[in-house]
This record gives structure tokens, C-alpha cells and sequence, in this order.
């Protein structure tokens, strides 16, 4: 039951629960005023380190989303077809 709830490896949910404290803490100090290039950057590596750590330790077939991702190309035939 609580698989179906939290889609995703254990690890996928680890780094999000390790860089949301991050992100808070930035937003708390008041980074996104003080020291914006700093925060841009910081944000930018985080998004990048979750994004690549998903890619990377996710297989093919594996579920990500709850709903599937239509791919463009079946959307444009089934235009067709209809």
C-alpha cells in the first residue's frame, strides 16, 4: 500500500529529503536578496545533482510518475487516427 504512495526508490527520496532542508535553510537566511548569484548557483547545483541522481539510478522501465508521460510522437499519430 504505501508503495503506491511513494512512487520511486528509497534513494530518490533520501536526496530529497536531504536538499529540501538545504533549499530552506537558503531561503530562510534571506539568500535570494543578499547574495542572489550565490543562491542562483546553489539552486541551480541542487537541481542538477537531483535530476542527474534520478537518471542515473533509474532504470528504463522503472515508474517515475503517477500517470504515464505520453510520448509526442504516439500523441500526433492518435490525431490521426481520430
Amino acid at each position: 500500500m504505501i508503495r503506491k504512495i511513494f512512487i520511486g526508490k528509497p534513494l530518490h527520496w533520501l536526496v530529497c529529503v536531504l536538499l529540501i532542508p538545504v533549499g530552506y535553510i537558503a531561503g530562510n537566511a534571506v539568500f535570494h536578496v543578499t547574495n542572489f548569484v550565490t543562491w542562483a548557483s546553489v539552486l541551480f547545483g541542487l537541481t542538477f545533482v537531483m535530476i542527474m541522481t534520478f537518471w542515473l539510478t533509474s532504470d528504463k522501465g522503472d515508474q517515475l510518475t503517477r500517470d504515464p508521460i505520453p510520448d509526442e510522437d504516439e500523441v500526433k499519430l492518435r490525431e490521426y487516427v481520430d
